[in-house]
């Protein structure tokens, strides 16, 4: 991942992120591990104060995992952490 040039690439592919999914990512890459909720993910990527649903932030993670993972259904990577949130699992 190149946050200067903006592009990120998985076994030399070159992935097609729209600004939202890349800035997720990085976030996410910078935070290994880490769980965030969808409210923090929420107020970290879009800087605006969450009103409860965040669906939006759901929809930006299914798009990262369909482009990133092998199997989006079984995810090995952007974990959700059931009633807590997401995690960028890095062993």
């Amino acid at each position: 991942m190149d946050s200067n040039a903006r592009t990120a690439s998985i076994d030399g592919c070159e992935l097609k992120l729209k600004n939202k999914e890349f800035e997720l990512l990085l976030f996410l890459l910078r935070h290994p591990n880490q769980v965030f909720s969808r409210e923090d993910l929420y107020e970290m990527i879009w800087g605006l104060e969450s009103m409860g649903d965040n669906i939006t932030v759901a929809v930006h993670i299914n798009r990262l995992r369909e482009k990133i993972e092998k199997d989006p259904s079984e995810p090995e990577y952007i974990q959700t952490v059931w009633g807590v949130g997401y995690r960028l699992r890095i062993v």
